[in-house]
């Protein structure tokens, strides 16, 4: 078993075993409910492709597919455990799924991504659909992707099904707002994390400036908030008195605009909040004892490793959970399925006050001071997935008791 996967089955046997969860519930969650690995021909060449169906305890399974070089059986099955504790966490009807081809991305011409889109949904379409598995973007599959993916279905189903995917293209029936979502939901966090441990006008460095990066600041500095150092893969900048949203985003050169510093030097800096929104393992056991911030907020998947986590802890930082800070994207996805179903829609302005009221009563749950399970002998982060296990555990027993 890879690390990644075996890292994710003890976050949730240890966080479990130590909160009292039902042996019975974790024995479950600990093996996916169905894993479908098939072929698809492509370019004289047969790929590898999966989906992972891991819990349907709370609801449809629910997650990305993606179509990158490094998929694997293994890391579509530790994603789709994410996605499980993800929505559990922020109360969303979903269970957690995953899939993926493993192809290099980069030599598909448009006609051959075409093609693998279609086939991928032809070999999922026995066991996906609105109301039991219903796929959405991630690495190398957009909006245009998904949108011809659901056309895909639709055809085979012979009736339009746009509940069957989310992601797609506005005018096909997708959600305002989605794009944005996941830093939006980052930014929400920040100001429930600011009105809680009241911080004004705090200082804020982001490594990262992706899609959700990007988003992240754009929404902080609409809002006022003080960036003083950022950066994206070729390096970062600083400037102590903060970047204006005209100087990072008119003509997306912002490096030139301050004084350079490099990654492993922005996660050093002495700011009130870090926000990682880059990759995973960025801060580890070595480099932990060096980190300054007051707060940290996991922007991106697993960028902090538990036992950094736990050094950080001890020095007094906080660390609000990946499974919480990026969670905006799914529940905006549950906007667009809960519009292509009953036939509403949603404006920019519904989905983002749905993500901000589900990640702020979650992070107000994740914060509580509670007796039962003592900030000194729990990580954030384990709490957080405790606090996902006792929402499918309650689900759990509710179905057992019927059954």
């Amino acid at each position: 078993m890879g690390k990644f996967l075996k890292d994710v089955k003890k976050q949730i046997k240890k966080s479990g075993e130590k909160g009292g969860i039902k042996k019975e519930l974790l024995k479950k969650l600990l093996s996916p409910e169905r894993f479908l690995e098939f072929t698809i021909p492509l370019n004289e060449k047969y790929l590898h492709a999966y989906r992972c169906q891991h819990s349907s305890i709370l609801g449809p399974y629910k997650g990305g597919i993606r179509f990158c070089k490094h998929v694997d059986r293994e890391e579509v099955e530790a994603l789709s455990i994410l996605m499980t504790l993800k929505c559990a966490l922020i109360d969303i009807p979903f269970g957690g799924g995953k899939g993926g081809v493993a192809v290099d991305f980069q030599k598909l011409s448009g006609e051959l991504l075409e093609k693998l889109a279609k086939e991928y949904v032809r070999g999922l379409f026995p066991i996906i659909g609105p109301d039991v598995d219903i796929p959405a973007p991630d690495i190398n599959t957009n909006e245009d992707i998904i949108s011809l993916m659901e056309e895909e279905y639709s055809k085979i189903a012979r009736k339009h099904s746009p509940a069957s995917f989310t992601g797609k293209k506005i005018e096909k029936g997708g959600v305002a707002g989605r794009v944005e979502a996941t830093g939006y939901g980052g930014f929400s966090v920040l100001e429930e994390l600011c009105v809680k441990e009241r911080l004004e006008t705090p200082s804020v460095a982001v490594q990262g400036f992706g899609n959700v990066g990007s988003n992240f600041v754009k929404f902080a500095l609409e809002n006022n908030y003080r960036i003083t150092a950022i950066s994206n893969e070729e390096g970062g900048v600083e400037s102590k008195e903060g970047f204006s949203a005209e100087t990072i985003f008119k003509d997306c050169s912002f490096l030139k605009k301050g004084k350079k510093i490099n990654n492993e030097d922005l996660l050093e800096k002495d700011v009130d909040i870090l926000v990682l929104a880059a990759v995973e393992r960025v801060i580890t056991k070595k480099n932990a004892p060096k980190i300054k911030a007051k707060y940290i907020i996991n922007l991106a998947n697993g960028p902090v490793t538990r036992k950094a986590e736990k050094i950080l802890q001890e020095k007094g930082i906080i660390v609000v959970p990946d499974v919480l800070a990026n969670a905006g994207g799914v529940a905006a996805s549950y906007c667009e399925w809960v519009q292509s179903k009953e036939g509403i829609k949603y404006s920019k302005e519904d989905v983002f006050q749905f993500i901000a009221a589900k990640l702020k009563k979650s992070f107000c749950e994740l914060f509580s001071k509670d007796e039962k399970y003592p900030k000194e002998s729990f990580l954030l982060s384990e709490k957080a997935v405790l606090l996902a296990l006792s929402r499918l555990e309650k689900k759990f027993l509710e179905t057992e008791k019927f059954n």
